[in-house]
């Protein structure tokens, strides 16, 4: 469980970013820069309806690629563990569980904030680079579970964006988790998606 919660949690970061980078920039800067996006803001909508629409496709498509992450992810720990004497089958159908719904809520904050950023850049390139320092910072934060600490206990931890998601799936990892703390994980999560 320690090996897993170093390295498994990182490896799921950068899945789901780059998962969510792929579609954001495109759906939104993507639309501005070929000037398709002028013809949706002219038909009798509302911007709001416009941009919900594009959140929730951005959510769906985001949420299918946090799942595919997460399925790629449970089918190739069997192959990860024959070699290394480590048997993946300790985990239970509830920390598979737990684990899905941080993913879930983790990757609706990813394309909340790159939806953000790429509604502020006018092309997919100017974009790109200017969902860069998340991607760092997030990398930055994935990194933290490979200290080897363990997740901590306290519960203000997991009201941290993205850190809380790493915290999260490093406990449910190495069985250290507590229920309070992944619940004040994905409560934070599903606030920071609204108000983004």
């Amino acid at each position: 469980g320690q090996i897993f919660s170093m390295m498994l949690p990182m490896l799921l970061m950068i899945f789901l970013f780059s998962g969510c980078m792929a579609i954001a920039p495109e759906s939104i800067a993507g639309e501005k820069e070929r000037g398709t996006i002028a013809t949706l803001l002219v038909t009798p909508m509302k911007r709001g309806q416009l941009a919900m629409g594009k959140i929730i496709s951005l959510g769906i498509i985001g949420l299918l690629s946090g799942i595919s992450s997460f399925v790629g992810t449970m089918l190739s720990l069997p192959k990860l563990t024959e070699s290394n004497a480590m048997d993946a089958s300790v985990y239970s159908v509830t920390d598979y569980i737990l684990l899905l719904l941080v993913i879930l809520t983790t990757v609706l904050v990813l394309v909340g904030a790159l939806a953000v950023i790429s509604a502020f850049a006018k092309t997919v390139k100017e974009a790109g680079s200017m969902i860069m320092p998340l991607m760092v910072v997030v990398m930055v934060i994935s990194v933290t579970s490979m200290l080897g600490s363990g997740a901590p206990k306290e519960f203000y931890w997991y009201l941290i964006p993205f850190y809380n998601s790493v915290q999260g799936m490093t406990g449910i990892f190495d069985f250290s988790y507590s229920g309070i703390n992944i619940v004040a994980c994905l409560v934070s999560n599903l606030i920071y998606t609204g108000i983004l």
